[in-house]
């Protein structure tokens, strides 16, 4: 099973505050495992990074973090033919569809995301379900 992490799952792991860590950590811990592929985006770290340098982080430790996750996951650039399906299927939010056409081309099975509006891209033809982290683990558990 191969699931696409969101740039705000991402976040969940890397900052300290938020409130959702512990969903995160269970997906990660998966991977690490085994059990499932990850995958993410050249353009989640990068966001990821500027998000955490507000928030206090220093760079080494989130250079550490993201030298982690390299460890036991996919890191894809989104490249001319992700950025082309999303500008022909503008959104509203060409950062999101860039995102959801780089995890359907990686063929993930999952998109897990935070992001309400990228839950409505859900399509009985579509080989991707895009699910929330508390949806995924909920699955797996099954």
């Amino acid at each position: 099973m191969k699931v696409f992490l969101d740039t705000n799952i991402l976040l969940d792991w890397i900052l300290h505050d938020r409130p959702f860590k512990e969903e995160c950590e269970a997906i990660l811990s998966a991977a690490k495992a085994g059990v499932i592929d990850v995958v993410v985006t050249t353009q989640s770290i990068l966001d990821a990074h500027f998000t955490s340098k507000k928030a206090g982080i220093q760079y080494e430790a989130f250079e550490r973090m993201i030298n982690h996750l390299r460890s036991f996951s996919t890191i894809n650039a989104i490249d001319w033919i992700d950025l082309s399906w999303a500008t022909s299927h503008y959104s509203g939010d060409l950062e999101d569809d860039a995102q959801y056409a780089s995890a359907y081309n990686a063929c993930c099975d999952f998109f897990i995301t935070r992001d309400k509006k990228l839950m409505e891209l859900n399509n009985p033809l579509n080989p991707m379900t895009v699910i929330s982290p508390e949806e995924f683990i909920a699955g797996m558990m099954e």
